[in-house]
Formats: structure tokens, C-alpha cells, sequence
């Protein structure tokens, strides 16, 4: 057989007209067939059934419907269940990889301009991000990765000492070398912009059924594919895994194994803090790459979400083992501050008013990773099946996998 893989060796994504994800093998031609026509009259039919209602989902359904295609999406519960509605919601211009910075590009031009399409408001804080270097180490780091933005300009530059203390007086300033400054950056609201997209999608056509479960995939002699629901079945020519930590349920009713391993993310927030309640405007979202967190202003208190090392990071094997609990969908695990404990004193040490600071919430709830941590995008290894699963980082993806995705399969 004629597989393509892509693969970039020093293990960034790559994009291409034949694959987004390098461990994905995908045919070198996915044929589309139409629809036998031998369908009963009261049979539901459509072109593209997408499964998953969170923002790599509704913003596919969004980005077909707006080519003009027939998409019906299915969320077993309702839209943001999952990982999508407790998302720390940042986004990021920024990518070592020329290619996925493009992704970020279009998820950040979407997130834009959706309330003025839609009305409706997404809390999009635009105050830009830095990424502090600690060492001459990271410094010639923030070097090389601006030499290479080039490739496709990216406002990104260099700051001084003194124009991080500017931005961000609470962080104590004795071991920064500099740092690295994209604006336009920030945070948004996950919830709001999810429903935005939503009202997006159904503006242009899409239509999105929730409490709509998917309980078996089944393909069909002429390419396309029986999805049954508790609801009946529905007749698709091509299916897009979009589930999330649900993706191994999924794509399991297809026959597929798919390399996706739940864990558990936490951050919290503090009630408000004197100092940040004193800034005359927003900081920057900070990412303290030493520390391994990043850390943003949460109205007048502090968001602060570490990167657990490998040691102390929750993988969660029942679930792999056994699947996700049946009913799980915006539940949340109790927080386990001890497992952070090397993060957080590192941020008391950088932002001293953070030592002082009463937490006023954890949230602690399951993203889901890939192997090499990177998103599986793309074409399947079975006709009409497509993949959008493994998202660290959905937000930052999610608008502009929904854009390219949508051209890959029109």
C-alpha cells in the first residue's frame, strides 16, 4: 500500500497537504464517496457527522458549514463537557515550528472577529505574553527562536530587564536575564467561546444535537458510515473524532487503537491580591519556563498553572484500562497541592506577593496527551474516518485545526 507519513525529526509538527501529525499514517488518497441513495426516507443522512462538542469540534463543524457542507454535530452531554469548559483558556501566537504557529495564527484571527459575526462576548484579554529567561542559556534560546520567525513574521522581540520590571512590577527582578515578548497575545474565555463558534456554526448551516451519545460506529459498503445514538441511526459519508478524552472510546467503536493516555492538569486561582489589585493595567501572561508554570491575572488575583514533571503528572490508567467513567463529563478531581509543591515555591520566590496570597480555588481536571504530546490530525487508517484528538492545548489549536482540517477534507 501507498502510506504517507510525515515526520519532522527533531520532533516538531509539521504541516502539509498530507498530514498534520507525524504518527498518523494517512492514504495517499482518502476517496469520498456519495451516499448510496438506496437510503430509507426517514433515515437522518449527512455528509459529515463530527463527534464532540468541545472547541476542536464545534470549530470543525464551524469551518465545514462555512464551505457550505451538510454537518451535523453530536455531543454526548452538552458543548465545553469535557476539558474544553475548565481550560485555563490561554492563546498564543508563539510556536517553535514555523508550520503550527500558522495554526495559532488562524485560531487567534477566528477568536478575533467571532463576537462581531456571532454577539456574543468571548473575554478575549489581549495583553500579550512573555516568556521569561532565567539564564544565557534560555536567552540564546529566545534568540534562536526569533531568527526563525522569518519564516512567517511574528511580532515577536526581545525585552530588557528593565522593560519586564515596566510590565510586570510584581515579579522580583534579581535572576532575569530578559525575555521574550509576543503582543496580541493573551486569554479567553473557553465557555463563551465555544458557544460562540456554536452560534458561528449554526449560522452557517451546521446543525448540533446535545445529549446525543454515540454508541456505535459502524462502516457501510459504499464507504460511508452508521453512527447509532440512543436517538437511532445516522447514515454519514465520513466521521471526524473530535471526543476528546472520550477520542479511545470512539475511535475503539471503529476498530481504531488510539495512542491517547488522560492525565490530570491543575492551576488555581487566589482570592484577590493587594499588589495585583494595584496595577494600572493588565500584565502579560507570564510563562516561567525554569519554574514550569505560567501565570496570569485573574481579575484581581493570580492564576498559577505548574507542568508536573513526569514523576509527580497523574496518568490516569484506569481510564485507559477501563474507559472513562460512563456519566463523567464537567466533573473535577480534588486538587493535590503537594504535587506541586516545587512549582509553587518557585513562584513565591519570583512573585513574592503570590507567598501571601489565599488560594481561592484548584481545578484539577483530565486534558489528554499523546505519546510526543503533539495532536493527532488527519485522515485515519480507515476510509471516511478522521481524527482530531489529543489536545494539550485545545484552545490554542482549536480554531485554526478546525480551519485546516476543513480545507484538507473539502
Amino acid at each position: 500500500a501507498n502510506w504517507q507519513t510525515i515526520r519532522n525529526r527533531k520532533g516538531s509538527e509539521m504541516l502539509s497537504k498530507s498530514c498534520f501529525r507525524g504518527h498518523i499514517l494517512a492514504p495517499a488518497r482518502h476517496t469520498i464517496r456519495k451516499l448510496s441513495c438506496s437510503a430509507e426516507p426517514d433515515q437522518d443522512v449527512h455528509d459529515t457527522v463530527v463527534v464532540g462538542g468541545g472547541v476542536v469540534g464545534v470549530s470543525l463543524a464551524y469551518h465545514l458549514a462555512r464551505r457550505g457542507k451538510d454537518v451535523l454535530l453530536l455531543e454526548k452531554s452538552e458543548l465545553t463537557a469535557g476539558s474544553t469548559w475548565h481550560a485555563a483558556g490561554l492563546v498564543t501566537l508563539y510556536h517553535p515550528s514555523p508550520n503550527v504557529k500558522r495554526v495559532h495564527y488562524d485560531s487567534m484571527n477566528l477568536y478575533a472577529q467571532i463576537t462581531a459575526e456571532t454577539g456574543q462576548e468571548v473575554g478575549f484579554h489581549r495583553p500579550g505574553s512573555l516568556r521569561l529567561a532565567f539564564t544565557p542559556h534560555r536567552m540564546e534560546e529566545f534568540r534562536y527562536a526569533l531568527g526563525r520567525q522569518g519564516h512567517k513574521d511574528a511580532p515577536l522581540r526581545l525585552l530588557s530587564k528593565a522593560e519586564i520590571k515596566e510590565k510586570v512590577p510584581i515579579l522580583r527582578m534579581d535572576d532575569v536575564e530578559g525575555g521574550l515578548f509576543t503582543p496580541g497575545e493573551g486569554h479567553i474565555d473557553p465557555y463563551s467561546l465555544t458557544q460562540a463558534i456554536a452560534i458561528g456554526a449554526r449560522k452557517h448551516g451546521a446543525k448540533i444535537k446535545q445529549g446525543s451519545e454515540v454508541t456505535g460506529l459502524d462502516p457501510r459498503p459504499d464507504g460511508g458510515w452508521d453512527v447509532t445514538t440512543p436517538a437511532g441511526t445516522i447514515r454519514a459519508n465520513r466521521v471526524v473524532n473530535c471526543s476528546g478524552f472520550w477520542g479511545r472510546e470512539i475511535g475503539g467503536l471503529a476498530g481504531l487503537d488510539l495512542p491517547l493516555v488522560p492525565v490530570q492538569h491543575q492551576y488555581l486561582v487566589t482570592k484577590s491580591v493587594a499588589e495585583v489589585q494595584a496595577l494600572k493595567k493588565e500584565i502579560p501572561v507570564l510563562r516561567h519556563l525554569e519554574g514550569s508554570f505560567y501565570l496570569r491575572m485573574e481579575r484581581d488575583g493570580l492564576l498559577i498553572g505548574p507542568y508536573e514533571n513526569h514523576e509527580a503528572m497523574v496518568q490516569m490508567e484506569d481510564w485507559v484500562k477501563k474507559g472513562v467513567p460512563k456519566d463523567f463529563g464537567k466533573e473535577l478531581y480534588p486538587g493535590d497541592l503537594d504535587r506541586l509543591g516545587p512549582h509553587l515555591e518557585r513562584c513565591m520566590e519570583d512573585f513574592p506577593c503570590f507567598a501571601n496570597a489565599e488560594i481561592q480555588s484548584v481545578v484539577n481536571g483530565p486534558i489528554t496527551y499523546t505519546p510526543d504530546l503533539l495532536p493527532m490530525v488527519g485522515p485515519s487508517l480507515l476510509p471516511n474516518m478522521w481524527l482530531a484528538v489529543g489536545f494539550g492545548y485545545g484552545i490554542a489549536h482549536g480554531g485554526g485545526v478546525g480551519k485546516y482540517l476543513s480545507s484538507w477534507m473539502c
